[in-house]
């Protein structure tokens, strides 16, 4: 099932499922360890926020696409 405007990710923290609004996301980053941020905000204007996740950069721009569709 799609959701339109959503993807779900999980948490590398703790596992947890996460819906997150597509227009709430302001950019994607994976490190060179594979590691992926999905980046919300700053903080204080000068740190990033957001949700690290277990998905790999692929995944999230497949959920991404599909959420469009």
């Amino acid at each position: 099932m799609v959701i339109r405007n959503f993807i779900e990710v999980t948490n590398f923290d703790d596992g947890a499922n996460v819906l997150i609004p597509i227009d709430k996301i302001l950019g994607i980053v994976c490190d060179s360890g594979g590691n992926v941020f999905i980046e919300m905000g700053t903080d204080n204007r000068t740190v990033s926020s957001g949700i690290l996740v277990i998905e790999s950069y692929d995944e999230i721009k497949n959920k991404l696409k599909a959420s469009e569709a």
